[in-house]
């Protein structure tokens, strides 16, 4: 015997009741949460399209003219000359820049240590150039 003893009839309408609990728990807020569901799966989707393209950015090899900078020196400037090698980055030798009128006369050998940048604007060299503001 069960700790709530059921008649048959009482059983039936207990199982009748089933149908209406289901078309609860799809109410609202289950729609919710499922919307929110799918909507995190496209996000991630996007956020692994991203991470893709960011890897093959950053690892790609630069070209002639683009502007790739030393991170442990600081040093910077316009790519002419890229030398492939069979393992690990290329080998990048850079024309230094000293400004934007002033072109630099002298070569680098970045070696494998390089990172792609954008190119430099006025602003950011001047800013980079300023010693100490005027009081």
């Amino acid at each position: 015997m069960g700790m709530f003893p059921l008649s048959p009839a009482d059983y039936n309408e207990s199982l009748a009741l089933s149908p209406k609990l289901h078309e609860l728990q799809e109410g609202p807020c289950t729609r919710r949460v499922a919307e929110l569901r799918a909507r995190v799966e496209r996000l991630r989707a996007k956020l692994r399209a991203a991470e893709e393209m960011l890897v093959r950015e950053q690892s790609r090899a630069p070209e002639i003219g683009e502007f790739v900078r030393c991170p442990l020196t600081g040093f910077f400037g316009q790519v002419t000359k890229v030398t492939p090698r069979a393992y690990g980055r290329p080998w990048v030798e850079i024309l230094l820049y000293l400004g934007k009128d002033m072109p630099g006369h002298t070569t680098v050998d970045l070696f494998g240590n390089w990172e792609l940048m954008d190119p430099p604007s006025e602003d950011s060299v001047v800013h980079a150039l300023m010693i100490a503001p005027e009081a």
